[in-house]
């Protein structure tokens, strides 16, 4: 009996430490006109009750949004754009990536994109 202990710890190990090493991602993107911090304040309170979104922020003078994910939590340009219009807002430059990896844009970039791409 006790190898088969054994043998079920090592699976637990190997199968929990894949799940915590997938990587957290971010995603940036401009939104079409946040206009006092007040309204950027609302914004990341709305997107935050969202299950695994770890952190949000909304810039109001460069009109950007930033937010890491958990890798659990796989959200596309589709579903902010859905969110973001349900608020009364309009987003582009949608960009994404692996958390800590490079990859993020400036905002003062993001501020001056007006094409409406996603970067996946």
């Amino acid at each position: 009996m006790k190898p088969l202990l054994f043998s079920l710890f090592v699976l637990s190990i190997v199968f929990g430490a894949s799940a915590q090493d997938r990587p957290a991602y971010f995603v940036q993107f401009k939104i079409l006109k946040v206009n006092s911090e007040l309204e950027a304040q609302n914004i990341d309170k709305k997107l935050k009750s969202k299950k695994g979104i770890i952190s949000t922020r909304t810039d109001h003078i460069t009109s950007t949004y930033f937010a890491t994910l958990s890798a659990e939590a796989e959200y596309d340009f589709d579903q902010f754009e859905s969110w973001f219009q349900k608020l009364g807002y309009e987003i582009s430059c949608f960009n994404r990536g692996i958390h800590g990896n490079g990859g993020m844009r400036s905002p003062h970039e993001l501020k001056n994109c007006e094409e409406n791409n996603t970067n996946e």
